[in-house]
């Protein structure tokens, strides 16, 4: 449910963009970014611990990531992670702090991530041909591609790094983070990042469209964020060194907001 939203954000249009080139359906991203009106976040928290109650009961963990949204900004919006009830008390801080602010509206997503599913996340980075190695990797589990931008010695989920020339190429893995308390052996993480990069091949042509496009800029980079739950792959999300000149060209049909 959407609750009475006005108006298109600018990173709402950068969704739309993955609709019209047939990741998903409207309604599909209409039920996995939940929105809301700034005014009515209190609604938003709620349905959060609602949810993370609904999972305890049938003993599943998800993983939610809050975005507070302007009516111009396509990326680089403040956020917040939650996974327990107990952070629901800073998330209400961390809203309270920005609410004399030019925002919008308020959106969440979930991603599940207890141990009975296959959960990863990740980011594809596609590199002009004279780069050498174009699509370099960097993949989770258990968690959101948000959390990449935090990835140190000291990171908490297991973490790969790799690439690759072009389609059809091997990976070559690159680097390999294994908590200290991670049940993952590094056997399993190769062999589940190799089921993931599997996954997203057969989305190439998909990929291979939105990439020409993409292409048609000359942006030198660009990436792609990703998730696959069970066996489903979803492309979540896209930055480019220009979303405005993207979301300006005439060759994207932007559907009209969800109200």
């Amino acid at each position: 449910m959407n609750i009475g939203v006005p108006a298109v954000p600018l990173k709402w249009k950068k969704y739309l963009a993955l609709v019209d080139f047939g990741f998903q359906s409207a309604d599909e991203l209409a039920a996995d970014i939940r929105r809301y009106q700034v005014n009515k976040v209190h609604r938003l928290v709620r349905d959060i611990e609602s949810d993370i109650r609904h999972d305890s009961r049938r003993a599943r963990r998800s993983f939610y990531v809050v975005k507070l949204v302007p009516a111009d900004l396509p990326g680089q919006l403040p956020n917040f992670n939650v996974e327990r009830v107990s952070q629901l008390k800073p998330l209400v801080a961390f809203l309270t702090a920005h609410s004399g602010e030019n925002y919008l509206e308020a959106w969440y997503c979930r991603t599940r991530i207890d141990s009975e599913v296959f959960s990863v996340a990740g980011r594809i980075v596609f590199s002009a041909p004279n780069a050498g190695r174009t699509q370099l990797v960097e993949q989770l589990w258990r968690g959101s591609p948000r959390l990449l931008e935090t990835y140190s010695n000291e990171f908490a989920l297991p973490y790969v790094r790799a690439s690759r020339y072009s389609w059809g190429w091997p990976y070559s893995i690159e680097h390999v983070h294994l908590p200290r308390k991670s049940a993952f052996s590094n056997l399993q993480l190769q062999s589940e990042f190799g089921y993931s990069m599997r996954c997203i091949e057969q989305e190439k042509e998909k990929i291979s469209a939105f990439c020409a496009f993409l292409d048609s800029f000359s942006f030198k980079a660009y990436s792609l964020e990703y998730k696959i739950v069970a066996s489903q792959l979803k492309i979540i999300d896209w930055d480019t060194p220009n979303d405005r000149r993207v979301l300006g060209s005439e060759d994207v049909h932007l559907l009209d907001g969800i109200h």
